[in-house]
């Protein structure tokens, strides 16, 4: 698969330890939205708003997902 213009190879990153893991995590999130929607992030046509918006439910989530874990966290401890 050919890259974007705007994307860019960097061969010569020289990430370690959870940085690493993170730009991994990255690269196949990327390539699973790729396989999914048929475009990058960067590729995609929303207006500023609806990006907004995508990340405003993201953080929804991921304030769920949170609170979650404190609970089983409290729970195990008798909190």
């Amino acid at each position: 698969m050919a890259l974007p213009e705007h994307a860019k190879e960097c061969p010569e990153l020289h990430a370690t330890g959870i940085e690493l893991t993170v730009i991994q995590d990255i690269a196949r999130r990327q390539q699973l939205g790729i396989a999914k929607y048929g475009q990058t992030v960067a590729d995609n046509p929303l207006v500023l708003r609806e990006w907004l918006l995508h990340q405003y439910e993201e953080l929804l989530d991921a304030a769920v997902y949170v609170k979650r874990s404190i609970a089983e966290i409290d729970s195990k401890n008798g909190v």
